[in-house]
């Protein structure tokens, strides 16, 4: 029997179904889960008919509706008008009761508490992962026990309530809730749980966010700024314990997922080693965004952060910039509450998003004189690339005498 929306390939041929003509008939064609069905859905009609064409495409929609919310009728019997005309009432009735049970089954095995599921595969995963990577599991079980949609069925439900109970500007908060989400529908379908992985594809019902203000955008800090904005952590009592993270990224320009996974076994006498990364889905990977590792040398601006921040009590795989409660930061928390709120605060600076931390640091490196090729390798970027997606406005510095 055809598994219903298990590829978002199958999604997309979906989009792509339309009335084709057949020797002057109407005929829809398409494949779904391995296989092809064909079959007229306005028998008699014209292809030329432009009311059977409204009604054929209105059926091709149907089908694609039934297919990513997991209700579809192979047999196909719900989407022709006239499938049981010129037949015995007999094989009529037999048809009829084979689609009620093809339906009954999938709503049976997709009408899975999805809380419950979530937890299952909250316990197959913790199997795996270190306790601080399962925060982001905590924090989506909490919104599934928030959520008024309870079923695995529900998914576009569930979609559109994630969406309108979502707080702040940034929507990758979503997507990693749809991505750990998802990916625990297609271990429920690989464990037998569910028939079909419902949330797969749903990702589109995810609304972009603006692309005004982000990471890829070059507004460096001042360095007047820079300042401004790390004495106002410092002496914040809400988010002072935020302070050395910010200044560290504003010293080392590293990027923050290398920052949060940075542990005490990467700090070795004058030396720090960015040797692994923070996934968006809360999980450590190991090698940086463009290299498996680099090394930097320390400075006396960094040496004093480090040590103002290193516990008389500590193991090697402490993480040196915990969150208050121990686990890992949570930088979509970070950066609109904590860097929102202290930037704000300032008000003769304009308000740039905490990637700019990184811009910043590239572009006093290279106002230093310092030489782009080491840049690139404190960074971890080539100089091309330093040049044309990260280096800010220089044209104030005043050209040498040659």
């Amino acid at each position: 029997m055809p598994e219903c929306g298990k590829q978002v390939s199958e999604v997309v041929r979906m989009r792509e179904i339309a009335p084709r003509d057949n020797n002057g008939s109407i005929i829809l064609r398409f494949s779904h889960a391995g296989k092809r069905y064909s079959f007229n859905p306005t028998p008699g009609a014209s292809y030329n008919d432009k009311l059977a064409i409204a009604k054929a495409e209105e059926i091709a929609n149907r089908i694609y509706q039934d297919c990513i919310t997991g209700y579809f009728d192979p047999t196909l019997t719900k989407y022709k008008p006239k499938a049981l005309q010129g037949r015995t009432k007999e094989a009529a009735i037999q048809d009829a009761e084979e689609a009620r049970e093809i339906v009954a089954a999938r709503l049976s095995v997709n009408a899975v508490d999805l809380l419950q599921l979530f937890e299952d595969y909250t316990q197959f995963k913790s199997k795996t992962l270190k306790a601080n990577s399962m925060i982001d599991y905590d924090r989506i079980r909490n919104k599934l026990i928030k959520c008024p949609h309870k079923l695995a069925r529900d998914a576009v439900s569930v979609m559109h309530w994630l969406v309108e109970d979502h707080k702040g500007t940034s929507t990758s908060s979503l997507e990693k809730q749809w991505k750990l989400i998802n990916a625990c529908c297609k271990w429920g379908v690989a464990s037998g749980k569910l028939q079909s992985n419902t949330f797969e594809g749903l990702r589109n019902l995810i609304p972009s966010t603006k692309k005004s203000g982000t990471k890829e955008d070059i507004n460096p800090f001042s360095d007047d700024e820079r300042k401004q904005i790390i004495e106002a952590f410092y002496t914040n009592t809400n988010y002072n314990y935020y302070a050395p993270l910010v200044e560290f990224l504003f010293t080392t320009g590293c990027r923050p997922e290398e920052a949060l996974a940075l542990q005490w076994k990467h700090i070795k006498g004058m030396k720090i080693t960015f040797c692994q990364k923070l996934t968006a889905s809360g999980e450590i990977e190991a090698g940086t965004k463009t290299q498996s590792k680099r090394s930097i040398t320390v400075n006396s601006q960094l040496k004093a952060v480090i040590a103002s921040i290193k516990p008389e009590k500590h193991t090697l795989d402490d993480f040196v910039f915990p969150s208050k409660k121990g686990g890992l930061i949570d930088w979509h928390n970070f950066a609109n509450r904590a860097w929102k709120t202290i930037v704000e605060s300032l008000p003769d600076i304009e308000y740039r998003n905490p990637y700019q931390m990184r811009h910043t640091a590239i572009t006093m490196m290279v106002r230093s004189g310092v030489d782009s090729v080491m840049i690139a390798k404190w960074v971890g970027n080539s100089p091309n690339m330093i040049a044309k997606r990260y280096l800010g406005d220089v044209s104030d510095v005043v050209m040498p005498n040659i």
